[in-house]
């Protein structure tokens, strides 16, 4: 097979044991599918994968794989970072927010506390250039192009990922391909077809400022072909965190007010397995959060009546067929729908009352076709449609539309020692509105090349390189939003280059395992959208920005064996970016940092593994930032670094286990912010209770 023969580091070492010798055969058979299809799948093809093996041996004995793991991140031929649900546990991770942190590269907007947006860009591109894809489909936003992050829990989910340009996975939707970077969640599977057990968790968390958090998840296997999972999570937290206050050498403390949210989701998840080789996934999906905006602290006034009420259902279907043949195919169906109402009352509106209502709907087909004609090339074919509108009364049209066409056509080669993809996607956009004057159709070819090199065939050390065209369409707020929007913008353009070396160490007594990955990068930006004021009162967008940026990224891990069962896992990461407008030399912003873009960040974590009570301590930090890309004094944000601390024990008994976790954020109370006067919560206390029946 391709990656046991081909990189030979990279192979399962497998010892295979079963009663009879057939069984042991068709297992071993499965075992190395399973191998061979994710070099040239995605990581949740990956997954179904080993699921198929899974399936197809469910009547054989049980046998166990003792395997030389390599880490994905090292053997990418695009900058790759994983963590999995164990690995966040390790460091630390308390939110999706921290876990977010923890990745290189990445500037997080986040407005504070539970309820506080968060929305991710990736080395300056932006967070409308970053694609946000849940269990294997890329999440929609028409109207702003931005995915609020801080919906989506940790607690369901298996692994949290970030991709920058195109890596080494082929079998992909071709949407999933259209973004500059990508965040990719990957919630926990359904039980396994064997599994006839209930698999129960429950947990109740408890935290500072009001907050608790209770949280379900049952699931079983009702018959060796069918499972299921049900989930269900509701959050409240008052939110009113205390602040200090500067005001020359006035100096008070005050609290965050109208900050309250409550927010529940439930989800159902179901998979059906079709033959030993296939099977169909759906999900059900909905989360409605009802929570107040505290607005921005103003001196001398803390009132705020603002309130938004964001709901979502989606419902999709996943059909995937992955045989021991050459052929392997997926195929996508997905109806999304979503509300924002905004409310707010103040004098300055009329009649005192100011609401905004915003309804998308997204309808999303995709069909993917893999060809393995040999152990060294594998061509992937994937065409998505999507249509989406919106419903809103702050336009200055009305019901506006989009059709979307996207097809991709991928190359891969991969020898014992090079690994090379590239990629072709094709994007057409069909734009109109009920009423009004629509913005012009576009069409584009968007080309991609990544490669990696082991130059030693006996050290796990890579060389890698790639490019990646992709442009964006103009978001529905920046085309139509009344008077601000244009419906002549052009698309924004993107082009980025990464050069990498990784390398990964196995194994000593006393190290059990050592990765490094470094990343220097230059990316460009032409006709970027922003608002530019028409006169003292009416800002207007417009395509006038180039920007570029060059920064490195940097990343450790180890693990250090320091005693029988007690272990010191080490994790950190730092970056470098300069993020520069580059319109004209007589503009004010030229050549300064944008807005919001630190230069330094990183993170890093160090746990203590033992029989007892891990102990986790994690710090975070950027260095200073401006809220306008101009850089003016009056707008400089401070740099900060926050530290934490965990403690973990978890205690067993027969199918039982109780997990009890403490944890302790911003020891030092710091006041801290990440987007301009929306302080940060100081230091915090949660405590977390989980019940697990296997």
């Amino acid at each position: 097979m391709l990656v046991t023969l081909s990189r030979k580091r990279e192979h399962m070492k497998g010892i295979i044991e079963s009663k009879k010798s057939l069984k042991k055969a068709v297992v071993m058979v499965f075992a190395e599918m399973s191998v061979c299809i994710p070099a040239f799948g995605v990581s949740v093809s990956e997954r179904t994968a080993y699921e198929a093996a899974d399936t197809a041996g469910r009547n054989l004995q049980e046998f166990e794989v003792v395997s030389e793991r390599v880490r994905r991140e090292v053997t990418s031929t695009a900058p790759l970072f994983n963590l999995t649900d164990e690995r966040m546990k390790t460091m630390g991770v308390t939110d999706i927010s921290d876990a977010l942190h923890r990745l290189p590269g990445i500037n997080i907007r986040d407005y504070g506390g539970a309820g506080g947006m968060k929305t991710v860009s990736v080395r300056g591109f932006g967070t409308t250039h970053t694609g946000v894809i849940y269990d294997g489909i890329v999440l929609s936003d028409c109207q702003s192009g931005k995915i609020d992050l801080s919906r989506y829990s940790l607690d369901n989910v298996g692994s949290l990922s970030l991709i920058v340009g195109d890596n080494s996975d082929i079998f992909v939707p071709a949407k999933a391909s259209a973004s500059a970077a990508s965040i990719i969640i990957s919630s926990m599977s359904v039980p396994g077809p064997m599994d006839s057990l209930w698999h129960v968790t429950g947990q109740m968390r408890f935290g500072s400022f009001g907050t608790y958090n209770p949280y379900f998840k049952v699931g079983k296997s009702l018959t060796p072909k069918f499972s299921f999972s049900v989930i269900g999570e509701y959050t409240h937290a008052k939110n009113d965190y205390p602040f200090t206050l500067e005001n020359g050498k006035l100096v008070t403390r005050e609290r965050r007010n109208n900050s309250m949210m409550n927010s529940w989701h439930g989800e159902i998840n179901t998979r059906w397995r079709l033959t030993p080789a296939s099977m169909l996934d759906a999900k059900v999906y909905y989360y409605d959060n009802n929570r107040q905006l505290p607005g921005p602290v103003i001196l001398y006034n803390p009132v705020c009546h603002e309130k938004l009420r964001d709901r979502n259902f989606f419902g999709q279907l996943t059909y995937k067929n992955l045989s021991l043949s050459k052929f392997s195919f997926q195929g996508i169906a997905k109806f999304n729908w979503d509300a924002s109402l905004y409310h707010d009352e103040d004098g300055k509106y009329p009649g005192g009352i100011l609401d905004e209502d915003y309804f998308q709907r997204e309808v999303y087909v995709s069909g993917s076709a893999l060809y393995v004609p040999t152990d060294k090339l594998a061509f992937n074919y994937s065409a998505d449609y999507f249509y989406n509108n919106l419903t809103t009364n702050q336009m200055e049209v009305v019901g506006p539309w989009r059709h979307s066409v996207l097809q991709s056509f991928t190359g891969k080669f991969q020898n014992s020692w090079l690994l090379a993809t590239a990629r072709l996607l094709w994007s057409i956009y069909d734009n109109g509105v009920k009423e009004g004057i629509s913005s012009k159709d576009e069409n584009k070819l968007s080309p991609s090349l990544s490669v990696s090199v082991q130059p030693m065939r006996n050290r796990l050390f890579f060389i890698r390189a790639s490019y990646k065209n992709i442009f964006r369409m103009p978001t529905f707020n920046e085309t139509y939003y009344f008077r601000m929007g244009s419906t002549s913008l052009k698309p924004e353009d993107t082009d980025q280059f990464n050069f990498g070396l990784t390398w990964q160490y196995n194994s000593t007594n006393w190290l059990n395992a050592l990765v490094l990955t470094g990343d220097v990068y230059y990316n460009n930006v032409k006709d970027k959208i922003v608002a530019l004021p028409t006169n003292m009162f009416i800002w207007t967008m417009t395509n006038m920005d180039k920007a570029r940026a060059f920064g490195a990224d940097v990343t450790a891990s180890a693990t250090f064996n320091i005693a029988r069962r007690q272990s010191l896992v080490f994790a950190g990461n730092y970056s470098w970016q300069r993020v520069q407008p580059r319109t004209s030399p007589t503009d004010p912003d030229y050549n300064k940092q944008v807005a919001y873009t630190p230069i330094h960040s990183g993170a890093a974590s160090l746990s203590w593994e033992n029989p007892w009570v891990d102990v986790v301590v994690h710090t975070t930090g950027a260095s200073d930032r401006y809220g306008t890309s101009s850089n003016l004094p009056i707008t400089r944000i401070k740099g900060y670094m926050e530290m934490g601390a965990a403690l973990i024990r978890s205690f067993k008994i027969k199918r039982n286990t109780i997990d009890l976790r403490f944890d302790l954020t911003n020891i030092l109370d710091t006041q801290y912010e990440i987007v301009g006067n929306y302080p940060m919560p100081g230091r915090a206390w949660k405590f977390t209770v989980t019940y697990k029946y296997n």
